[in-house]
């Protein structure tokens, strides 16, 4: 458990330090591995800097750590190689910036909640960090951990922050072939390593796994992250519009709401401060608690009473350990502009606790649901107490 606090925790530190000079720098899409080393390159001197400043390494260490990656910068060839012309205006830099922050942060939705700290993170060392990380891997060799789905996915996004994004991929490919590509979370992480590790793979090799992921779970932060930027990247700012108010609606922690609401104003698209429509309390019955981990995935959303088909109205996603909680839902929840829940007289709102982490219900599953009518006002209790078959 310690690791799992240390490595979320070195994930936020990461997105926002190299977030930084990247949005200052406004850096343009290279190809070609002299501009991918000279990327590299910056984010190592972002790195020594901050251990600089905070006290990890020595003058004359840094000074010798700068001067050593000057010499592999200049051995990797021309460092004047033809770079492809940056994507216009200065929405794309932002993006780039807020690519790096969002990744972060999608850590931290996936493994733990928005009220996990880093409480004695200080205490251990990057390399007590790294020894962790060399554990696992070797634990992940022998012929119990070739079978450690959650191992694989972790180890990869271990790889990840410490950008090691060819061993990332590695790693994310065995938990894709583990998965069946069944887990959403595995098939987007994959798909990131991927384009990560090879940027002229994105639209034509990652996107298309990205947009498989949001078919399994469309409330998938990496996949509709990734899915907004390749819509952005192919035109259809509508689309990348909607894929970032998608990931608004689960309440991200303000730091990102911000980023991810000026990157869609600058898209074109509006972010609504509408007032809530249906207040709601959720909780578990205490006898169908028991062995359920606290990282069980709990799914609450909103569907027509009338029983129409198509996606539902509203989707929020959130962990076990957080229930019983408090939420409110609203049109700016909306998976799909323009089909909103104050459009309807009458709806269900179901909350699920999804076994295997995925948005459609399995055998299994748990399952509360509550009438909301739009003449009423009054807050809505569920409580998940019934088992799927």
């Amino acid at each position: 458990m310690t690791f799992f606090i240390i490595a979320l925790a070195m994930c936020l530190l990461a997105g926002s330090v190299l977030a930084v000079p990247l949005w200052r720098a406004r850096v343009p899409v290279h190809t070609g591995a002299a501009a991918a080393n000279r990327e590299v390159h910056a984010r190592r001197l972002a790195e020594l800097q901050l251990d600089l400043e905070a006290g990890r390494l020595s003058t004359d260490d840094h000074a010798a750590a700068v001067r050593d990656l000057e010499t592999d910068l200049a051995s990797t060839g021309d460092a004047k190689q033809a770079t492809r012309k940056a994507m216009p205006q200065r929405l794309t830099a932002r993006v780039t910036s807020l690519l790096l922050l969002v990744v972060a942060g999608s850590l931290y939705w996936f493994y733990g909640s928005w009220r996990v700290g880093a409480e004695g993170v200080q205490a251990a060392s990057t390399q007590a960090v790294v020894d962790m990380v060399a554990q696992l891997a070797a634990r992940l060799q022998t012929p119990t951990g070739q079978k450690d789905l959650e191992g694989w996915k972790m180890l990869g996004h271990s790889y990840m922050v410490m950008d090691r994004y060819p061993d990332a991929l590695k790693a994310f490919e065995h938990a894709r072939s583990l998965s069946g590509d069944d887990d959403p979370d595995a098939l987007a992480s994959y798909a990131e390593a991927l384009s990560l590790t090879d940027p002229d793979a994105f639209l034509d090799r990652a996107l298309p796994l990205f947009n498989k992921a949001l078919q399994e779970d469309p409330a998938n932060v990496q996949a509709l992250w990734y899915g907004g930027l390749g819509a952005l990247q192919q035109g259809d700012k509508p689309l990348a519009i909607r894929h970032w108010q998608a990931i608004l609606a689960q309440d991200p922690p303000e730091q990102y709401r911000s980023m991810i609401t000026k990157a869609i104003t600058e898209a074109g698209g509006t972010v609504s401060s509408e007032t809530a429509l249906i207040k709601l309390h959720v909780s578990l019955s205490k006898t169908l608690a028991v062995g359920l981990s606290p990282d069980t995935t709990v799914f609450v959303y909103v569907q027509p009473k009338s029983g129409e088909g198509g996606p539902p109205l509203a989707v929020r996603r959130f962990k076990l350990e957080q229930l019983p909680l408090d939420i409110s839902l609203s049109d700016q929840d909306a998976m799909v502009p323009g089909r909103v829940i104050s459009a309807f007289d009458a709806v269900v709102v179901s909350a699920r606790v999804s076994k295997s982490g995925t948005a459609i219900a399995q055998p299994g599953d748990l399952l509360g649901q509550g009438d909301w009518m739009k003449a009423s006002s009054k807050p809505l209790a569920i409580v998940i107490d019934t088992v799927l078959k």
